[in-house]
């Protein structure tokens, strides 16, 4: 007859795979397309525009990135998508870094709408790539913490900036009202992060902090002391 498995065990499992699910919904390759149209579509962007945005970042910001772990994964260098062996991140970050410049460059000579914001937003990829490429070598911070906080830190410090030239009704396209709740799934993240054994409470609790605050550091250097684009 084979065991059975008690509630605690029951449960213990049904978390688990709630985690994995979480962390697979929230991968770090699903949310800049996400956000480039996003912020797009507030600032008034045609759908045209906003359809070649959302395609260019999904090539140079999703795809480039996860073929080559793809490829990683079949050739045995890592056990899954998520990359969980500190060692094997370099080659990964590195092709990440490059993709995402050439899609910089594809959207700087593109876009049109709030032209040197997008350019502003995708030059954080590839700078703050670098940064946890840097931290990496010494200590493994969640990039899972850090992709998520900075996207809704990113799509707040839009909602919340007055921004010149710029029509009264775009407004209503994003707001901070509609944005905050992703705070919301910033915890659910975390845990999901430490209940599949991925990181540790600190490395997702430091990924988390990393992602809130330094891109809205660096957007504030750039928008309101480096481009003047707010009023």
């Amino acid at each position: 007859m084979p065991p059975t498995l008690s509630t605690t065990d029951v449960r213990g499992q049904r978390g688990y795979r709630v985690a994995n699910a979480l962390s697979y919904f929230l991968n770090p390759l699903v949310l800049p397309p996400v956000g480039f149209g996003l912020v797009q579509w507030h600032l008034g962007a045609g759908g045209l525009e906003i359809a070649w945005t959302v395609g260019v970042s999904l090539v140079f910001f999703c795809l480039v990135p996860l073929f080559y772990v793809l490829g990683m994964v079949r050739r045995g260098r890592t056990e899954s998508l998520e990359v969980r062996d500190r060692t094997a991140r370099l080659r990964p970050f590195l092709v990440g870094i490059a993709s995402y410049l050439i899609g910089l460059a594809v959207l700087a000579l593109t876009v049109r709408t709030a032209l040197p914001l997008i350019v502003s937003i995708a030059a954080l990829f590839p700078l703050n790539t670098l940064l946890i490429l840097l931290i990496n070598t010494r200590w493994k911070i969640s990039v899972h913490m850090t992709t998520l906080a900075g996207f809704v830190s990113i799509l707040l410090f839009v909602a919340l900036t007055v921004w010149r030239d710029l029509p009264s009704d775009t407004e209503v396209a994003l707001t901070a009202v509609s944005v905050a709740p992703l705070l919301l799934l910033l915890p659910l993240l975390m845990w999901a992060r430490v209940r599949v054994s991925a990181h540790t409470t600190a490395q997702v609790v430091a990924g988390a902090a990393f992602g809130l605050f330094v891109p809205l550091i660096e957007l504030y250097v750039l928008v309101y002391h480096v481009l003047d684009l707010a009023g």
